[in-house]
């Protein structure tokens, strides 16, 4: 089954973010802790990785829009591609 069927609207805010790489091209890991925000589920602090591009890097502070899992808040279907706008 679908491992976010519970989900709810909400967001998540970029709480950490690893050094944009200064040499390479293409895309790149990007680690980051994310703190879900949703009025159905409670703040919770995520690990997650994302590949993308040096010019979409993630900052702290910004807000991304996704799907939480109410029963596991540490499940969410983030918008990446919200990082591009």
């Amino acid at each position: 089954g679908d491992p976010i069927a519970d989900s709810v609207q909400g967001f998540v805010r970029v709480v950490s973010v690893s050094d944009v790489p200064q040499r390479g091209f293409g895309y790149f890991a990007c680690q980051l802790e994310l703190m879900t925000e949703s009025a159905d589920v409670a703040p919770t602090l995520v690990s997650t990785e994302v590949v993308t591009l040096r010019k979409w890097w993630p900052k702290v502070g910004q807000r991304l829009p996704a799907r939480i899992a109410k029963s596991q808040p540490s499940r969410m279907d983030v918008n990446w591609d919200a990082l591009a706008r």
